[in-house]
């Protein structure tokens, strides 16, 4: 029996204006943030969810919160579901972070992955976490909807470690934009991707 779930990426904040490592930092949802989600709720809300999960920040939560309403579920919050840790540079600008190791963002730059700052979660770490946590949320809704909210790198770490692509491939493809939509089918424990990081809904 195939379970069919969408996963967005949240909708854009002051984080995200004042270009800025969001990680486990919150900010809040911007004007054009809030019309965003109007969006997203019109293209989804046409769609019966049977659950609908979120990570606990709040610009995530507040995402979904309108698909909630109409579906009439409150969301469950699930830690799996939180963006990457960026260590002892978490919330920091990134023209903060230039000016102490610029080499972070060539890096990033040059092959799509961010590493080498102290305490920071790895990719590979990520991506391992997404899975288990979809995976498990998978399994415990054979035959449902279900609607994730996440974040930039967590989804694309998810959605790339079930296909077994590298980040430095395939870069704009995978890029998930603010309300980005992705639609995934699991059946016989294996997920497959029927819509990517798609924006096209937002130009209707």
């Amino acid at each position: 029996m195939k379970t069919k779930i969408w996963i967005v990426r949240h909708t854009e904040t002051i984080g995200n204006i004042e270009k800025r490592l969001t990680g486990r930092k919150d900010y809040e949802v911007t004007e054009n943030g809030r019309r965003l989600v109007n969006l997203l709720t019109q293209e989804l809300g046409n769609i019966k969810f049977d659950k609908v999960y979120s990570s606990p920040s709040t610009r995530a939560v507040a995402t979904i919160q309108p698909l909630a309403v109409k579906n009439k579920l409150t969301i469950e919050k699930i830690d799996g579901l939180v963006e990457m840790y960026f260590g002892i540079y978490d919330g920091w600008k990134w023209e903060e972070v230039d000016k102490v190791r610029p080499e972070i963002k060539e890096q990033q730059r040059n092959i799509n992955e961010i590493y080498g700052i102290p305490e920071q979660e790895t990719m590979e770490e990520v991506a391992e976490r997404m899975y288990k946590t979809i995976l498990q949320i998978a399994n415990a809704n054979i035959g449902k909807n279900i609607l994730i909210s996440s974040h930039g790198v967590a989804i694309e770490a998810f959605l790339r470690k079930i296909v077994n692509l590298p980040f430095r491939e395939e870069r704009e493809k995978f890029c998930q934009y603010h309300v980005a939509i992705n639609e995934v089918e699991f059946e016989n424990n294996a997920f497959f991707i029927q819509r990517l990081a798609d924006i096209s809904y937002l130009e209707k």
